[in-house]
């Protein structure tokens, strides 16, 4: 019965990550790139040196556009292949975490947490974007994994050295890995108190040698920190309110912000994981806090970030992508704690959570990639130029976000410009050089178009690419621009136009100088 058991948990595991691969693989190539997505195909595809370079001019460390590099030195750089590698990544968290579960709970806990796990909507949507999120939540679940071995005592020396490799690749993964790090931090010092623990881990040798290492390995990166925060401001990210907390772990569990429920269901989905969290630390009787371990990892980054957003606003839904694959894990204990007295209704409570988050996986399917609420078919537009364009036409890109798309799908020989009107008041509307931008600084003054009119063509033919502004005012064309088709996909659109002849030396005077 042993061995029949043993395998059982095996097929049940096996299920649990083919699910976590079929969710993540769904129409994995066939919603298109979006800005950021198109920014990090182009970096990965330089050289490593080129890489350091440009991403200490953007806001997140190296790691994963270096391991995105080699991937694709593998895999090729096809939108599929590329999104692979999050795929990857995404579905190796879902068994780091049923692992974790393993640890520290039962089989039927890891089970149960490993279907919410695999479905959660979060993880599924990260783990079918080209960028650094699912790899930067593998990363932070196998460092607590480790964590636990270390505290258990299991392969001591061997734990801790993992956890200092997966801790310094989080850094140079992404920042909140410091978050991640300070929960540890806070993990320990409350294991200090904890019933009879008598090993102090906080005070252990190792486990300040391993911070100093891990010190010692980010130290090298830091004076590009300081540079990025130089320019890399996040005046974008607005000031959380309860609401954004609230809505976050909306977010997390069927991406959605909430706010089209009552307001007793958008409020009880966080209460109730809140309950089920102190419950799952007061009923930890194990002597090292293994629960209380997994409740702290899910809730405080999110509490620390709120704090410290109150002086420099940091709050990202997206950011908190390690600690939302805790709440699964923290009901699969509750329910399995509860097993006991309520089988009925904890199986009842594990099924309108599955409920939940397939429906938010519907939602991910349904938004695609988008993350401004923009329908990005920038495949679709680019196709089309693609195929109609003449290699002595010209292309005008209006608004930033289709920029580096374009220039992805792009499949001409003609190098698109970035039209960069003066401000309001009448600076230089060019973007200076740093974050996505850093790419094209050194042919700025080729790119950048700072009026229509130093748009010319050998043809006369100029395509524009932008906004879909269809019952609304749109931007005002020369009057020698003669509009002759329009092609609109999502929300967005490409224009073709001819342009009569205009003054050269008008022209000359116009474009030799940028606005300043």
């Amino acid at each position: 019965m042993r061995v029949q058991r043993r395998y059982l948990m095996m097929l049940l595991m096996a299920l649990v990550f083919l699910v976590s691969v079929w969710v993540r693989l769904h129409a994995l190539g066939g919603t298109s790139i979006w800005s950021d997505e198109a920014f990090t195909l182009i970096l990965s595809s330089y050289s490593p040196s080129q890489i350091i370079f440009h991403t200490a001019q953007d806001v997140h460390p190296p790691l994963y556009y270096l391991a995105l590099h080699a991937w694709m030195m593998v895999f090729g750089n096809g939108v599929f292949s590329a999104r692979s590698l999050s795929v990857v990544a995404g579905c190796l968290t879902v068994m780091m975490g049923m692992w974790w579960l393993l640890l520290i709970s039962t089989k039927r806990a890891a089970i149960l947490g490993g279907v919410m796990l695999a479905l959660l909507p979060m993880a599924v949507r990260y783990s079918q974007e080209i960028r650094m999120y699912s790899l930067f939540a593998l990363f932070m679940m196998g460092a607590t994994v480790a964590l636990v071995y270390w505290v258990n005592g299991v392969h001591r020396k061997p734990a801790i050295v993992v956890y200092t490799l997966l801790m310094a690749a989080g850094l140079y993964t992404h920042y909140f890995a410091a978050v991640c790090m300070a929960s540890h931090w806070v993990y320990l010092l409350i294991l200090m108190f904890w019933r009879d623990t008598r090993y102090k881990y906080f005070f252990a040798v190792d486990w300040w040698l391993a911070n100093l290492a891990i010190v010692c390995i980010f130290i090298a990166w830091v004076p590009s920190l300081l540079h990025q925060l130089k320019f890399s401001g996040f005046n974008w990210v607005a000031m959380p309110g309860i609401h954004a907390v609230v809505s976050a772990v909306w977010v997390f569990l069927n991406y959605t912000d909430g706010l089209m429920f009552a307001a007793w269901a958008y409020y009880s989905l966080p209460v109730v994981f809140v309950v089920m969290s102190f419950v799952v630390v007061a009923q930890d009787k194990s002597k090292k806090g293994s629960s209380a371990l997994l409740v702290i990892y899910t809730w405080f980054p999110l509490l620390l970030i709120v704090v410290v957003s109150f002086f420099y606003p940091l709050f990202v839904d997206r950011y908190f992508i390690f600690a939302a694959m805790g709440l699964p894990m923290v009901l699969a204990i509750a329910l399995d704690n509860f097993m006991v007295r309520k089988v009925s209704g904890c199986y009842l409570v594990f099924l309108l959570i599955v409920i939940l988050e397939v429906v938010g996986v519907g939602n991910v399917y349904r938004r695609g990639h988008a993350v401004y609420d923009e329908v990005n078919r920038m495949d679709v537009l680019s196709a089309y130029l693609n195929e109609y364009a003449g290699s002595d036409d010209g292309v005008l890109v209006t608004n930033g976000f289709l920029y580096f798309p374009f220039v992805y799908y792009n499949s001409t020989t003609i190098a698109p410009k970035l039209y960069t009107p003066p401000k309001r008041d009448g600076t230089s509307g060019r973007p200076e050089g740093y974050q996505i931008w850093t790419l094209v600084q050194n042919e700025a003054d080729n790119i950048y178009m700072d009026n229509f009119e130093c748009m010319n063509s050998k043809s006369g033919r100029i395509w524009v690419l932008g906004t879909d502004l269809r019952g609304s005012k749109g931007t005002v064309f020369p009057q020698n621009w003669r509009l002759i088709r329009t092609f609109i996909a999502g929300d967005a659109q490409v224009q073709l136009f001819e342009t009569g002849s205009l003054d050269s030396k008008r022209i000359f005077s116009t474009c030799l100088t940028p606005t300043s």
